[in-house]
């Protein structure tokens, strides 16, 4: 038997942009559609769905160009992974979380006992290893918004179930509002 000696080398940009090109490997990156939208409200594009037979999820690309905060949930966990592998300046990206799981949220609108204390206002970091990449459990309330400006909308990705349902959250007569969108 003959033997290979391989020496190791550094992951670097231009060695998985090399195995890109031939067409071995995918890096998340925006997509151009995804980088040309301005329209407000959310674009999303899907780049990759896997096979049923092996237990479906997808991958997907979120422009996000929203301001208004409506919450939502998923039955079953997604993947957030927030990074930027070409270092374009996006406007700021805000994740908003409930507190609560969806039913108690809803319940605490209706009786009108619902307050900030039951959310928290996220601004996100692109490309921390701490903070970039983690999993939205299932019922859960969220809401990704950014804010007014010229510059590019922030673009995250996501892995969840290729078949995920949304369900709107009811918040009743509540409307939430980011502080600092508040105060322009």
């Amino acid at each position: 038997m003959e033997i290979i000696k391989l020496k190791p080398v550094e992951a670097t940009g231009e060695i998985l942009s090399f195995l890109e090109k031939r067409s071995l490997i995918r890096t998340c990156k925006a997509t151009p559609r995804i980088l040309r939208h301005r329209k407000e409200g959310c674009l999303v594009e899907k780049i990759y769905e896997t096979s049923p037979k092996f237990g479906t999820h997808k991958l997907i690309c979120v422009g996000m160009n929203s301001l208004e905060i409506r919450l939502n949930s998923h039955p079953d966990n997604e993947e957030f992974i927030v990074i930027n592998t070409d270092a374009h300046k996006f406007k700021p990206l805000y994740l908003i979380i409930g507190l609560h799981k969806q039913e108690v949220l809803e319940n605490k609108a209706k009786n009108k006992k619902l307050s900030a204390k039951d959310f928290l206002a996220l601004r996100l970091k692109y490309n921390d290893p701490e903070t970039s990449v983690f999993t939205m459990l299932k019922n859960t309330a969220h809401c990704e918004i950014t804010l007014a400006g010229s510059k590019i909308p922030p673009v995250f990705f996501v892995t969840e179930p290729s078949k995920i349902t949304m369900r709107c959250i009811d918040t009743h007569h509540y409307r939430l509002e980011l502080y600092s969108a508040a105060k322009r």
